[in-house]
C-alpha cells in the first residue's frame, strides 16, 4: 500500500439506488492487488462491505427514531398537572397567556406549550406567617443562658428592667400604654395574575408581613390595654381590616382569610401585678357566689322554700307607701303581708314565729278571760262579803310573796317598832338573786333571739315606745 497506487476499479455502493456520486477527497491509501491476489482478495472484501453498510443503515433508523422520540417527548413536556392546593398561570414566551379572567390556574392535568415556548408558574395557593418576635419581648436578655419561656419572662421581670428598643417589639395602645402581641395570619392567593403583577411567590410572605406590621400599630392604637389584653379578640379583626384594606388598594390579589392575635399580653413587669388582681376578683366572684348561696339558705329556713321572695316584695312595697306617705296603701300591703305570712306553703322561722304569736295569743286569751270571769263574780258580792273576798285577796298576795324562794322574813318584838334597823341579807339568798337575774336576762336575750324574723328597720321599732310604728293607721312613728 502507498500514497501513490491506484484507486480501485469502481466505487463502492452504499446500497441506495438512489443515492447520488459526490465528490471525493483525495485518497490517504490505496490497495495494491496484484493479479495472483486480485480475485480472492475481491471475494474477501465483499461480505465485510455489505455488513459494514448494513450496520450503518440500521444505526440511520435508530437515530431518525431516537430523534422522533425527543420530539415527541419535547411536544408533551409542556404537560404539567396542579396539585390540590396549588394555583399559578400559564406564560407564553414570557406573558401569561388564557382569556381574560380565564388565566388562573386549576387543580388538574394541565396541557401547555413546552419550555421554552411556555411554562407554569405554580405556587401554593394558602400560606400561614406568624408574627412572633415583632410584639413581643426578647426571650433571652442579657446575661441569660438560654431562652425564657412567657411565664419565666414574666416572673422575672421588674420595673426596672424596661424594654430594648431593637430587641423587645411591643404596640402603643389608645391610652398611651404598652402592650405585647403576637400575631397569626393566613392568606390566600385569590387572583394570581394580579398576585404575579404586584410581587411574587418568593417574596409574598415578607410582603404581607410588613401590610400586618404596619396594620398591627394602626389597629393596637385604636384599642385601650383592658380592650386589647381582654378575653375576647379584638385586635385581630382590626388588623384584618386595615391590611385587607392595604392589599386591596396595591391591587395584590391575596386575601387574608384570618388574622388572630394568639397572644396578647400587658407589660410583663405589669403582668405580676395583673395576676394578683385577677386572682383577688376570682376570689371577690366566689366570696360573692358563696355569700349569695349562703343568703339564699338563711332565706330559704327563715320563710321556706321560695316563699321569702314573696314575702321581701310585700315588705319592700309597704316601707315605699309608708315612706310616700300612702298610708291606705301601707295598710293594705301589711294585710296581705299578714295573710301571706300565714298561708299554708309559709314554713321556717316565720311559720314559727306566727305559730308561737298565735299560741301566746291563745294563751293570753284564756288568761284574760279568767280574770274576766273572777272579776265579774267578785262584782256581785255585797259588803261583808266584800271585806272577805278583800282579806281572801291580800292573805293570796301575802302568800306569793313568801312563797317567793328569795324573800327573807325578819321577826322583831313590838317595843322595837319606834326604831330603825339595818340589817343584812344572808349570802345563799344574795347569790340566789343574782343568779335568778341572770337567768332572767338569758331568757329574755333567748326569747329575743328566738322570735325575730327579717324585716328591715325592725331596730326602730320598740315595744310600749314610740317608733316605727305607734298606730295602727300609720299616723305617727319614726317614719312619719
Amino acid at each position: 500500500m502507498s500514497p501513490d497506487a491506484n484507486e480501485p476499479d469502481g466505487p463502492i455502493e452504499d446500497g441506495r439506488p438512489d443515492a447520488v456520486d459526490a465528490p471525493r477527497r483525495a485518497a490517504s491509501a490505496r490497495f495494491e492487488v496484484g493479479a495472483r491476489e486480485d480475485a480472492g482478495l475481491r471475494d474477501a472484501l465483499d461480505p465485510a462491505t455489505q455488513s459494514l453498510g448494513e450496520a450503518l443503515r440500521l444505526s440511520y433508523r435508530i437515530l431518525q427514531l431516537g430523534i422522533l422520540a425527543l420530539v415527541v417527548l419535547f411536544l408533551f413536556s409542556g404537560f404539567q398537572s396542579v396539585k390540590e392546593g396549588d394555583t399559578g398561570v400559564k406564560t407564553l414566551f414570557g406573558a401569561i397567556a388564557g382569556a381574560e379572567g380565564d388565566e388562573q390556574l386549576q387543580p388538574g392535568f394541565q396541557p401547555f406549550w413546552p419550555y421554552p415556548v411556555g411554562d407554569f408558574v405554580v405556587f401554593e395557593q394558602k400560606r400561614t406567617i406568624r408574627l412572633d418576635r415583632q410584639f413581643w419581648p426578647s426571650a433571652r436578655q442579657q446575661g441569660d443562658v438560654a431562652q425564657k419561656t412567657t411565664d419565666q419572662q414574666i416572673n422575672s421581670a421588674t420595673a426596672e428592667s424596661g424594654l430594648a428598643p431593637g430587641r423587645d417589639g411591643y404596640v402603643l395602645t389608645r391610652d398611651g400604654d404598652i402592650a405585647h402581641a403576637q400575631i397569626e395570619a393566613e392568606y390566600r392567593v385569590a387572583d394570581a395574575v394580579r398576585f404575579l403583577r404586584s410581587t411574587s411567590p418568593q417574596s409574598a410572605d415578607r410582603f404581607v408581613t410588613s401590610i400586618l406590621e404596619q396594620a398591627t400599630v394602626e389597629a393596637a392604637s385604636t384599642l385601650t390595654l383592658g380592650e386589647l389584653t381582654e378575653t375576647r379578640d379584638l385586635l385581630g379583626p382590626a388588623i384584618r381590616e386595615r391590611a385587607q384594606r392595604s392589599l386591596d388598594r396595591l391591587d395584590t390579589g391575596i386575601e387574608l382569610a384570618l388574622v388572630r392575635g394568639i397572644e396578647r399580653s400587658a407589660p410583663f413587669s405589669v403582668q405580676n401585678r395583673l395576676r394578683d388582681v385577677q386572682t383577688a376578683r376570682e376570689n371577690a366572684k366566689s366570696s360573692v357566689e358563696k355569700a349569695r348561696q349562703e343568703a339564699g339558705a338563711t332565706l330559704t329556713s327563715i320563710a321556706g322554700g321560695q316563699v321569702y321572695v314573696d314575702l321581701l316584695t310585700l315588705i319592700r312595697q309597704y316601707e315605699e307607701d309608708l315612706g310616700a306617705g300612702r298610708t291606705e296603701a301601707a295598710e293594705a300591703v301589711l294585710a296581705q303581708l299578714g295573710a301571706r305570712m300565714e298561708a299554708p306553703d309559709v314554713g321556717g322561722e316565720v311559720a314559727r314565729t306566727v305559730q308561737r304569736a298565735k299560741a301566746s295569743e291563745a294563751s293570753l286569751r284564756a288568761r284574760l278571760e279568767r280574770e274576766v270571769e273572777r272579776l265579774e263574780s267578785l262584782a256581785g258580792t255585797d259588803g261583808a262579803a266584800n271585806m272577805q273576798v278583800v282579806r281572801q285577796l291580800w292573805l293570796d298576795a301575802v302568800r306569793e310573796v313568801l312563797e317567793n324562794p328569795q324573800a327573807e322574813i325578819f321577826s322583831a318584838p313590838n317595843v322595837l317598832g319606834a326604831l330603825s334597823l339595818r340589817m343584812q341579807s344572808s349570802n345563799e339568798v344574795m347569790q340566789a338573786r343574782r343568779e335568778a337575774e341572770a337567768q332572767r336576762k338569758k331568757a329574755e336575750q333567748e326569747r329575743k333571739n328566738a322570735g325575730g324574723f327579717y324585716a328591715p328597720n325592725s331596730e326602730q321599732i320598740f315595744i310600749g315606745k314610740p317608733g316605727r310604728r305607734l298606730k295602727r293607721d300609720a299616723s305617727g312613728g319614726v317614719g312619719r
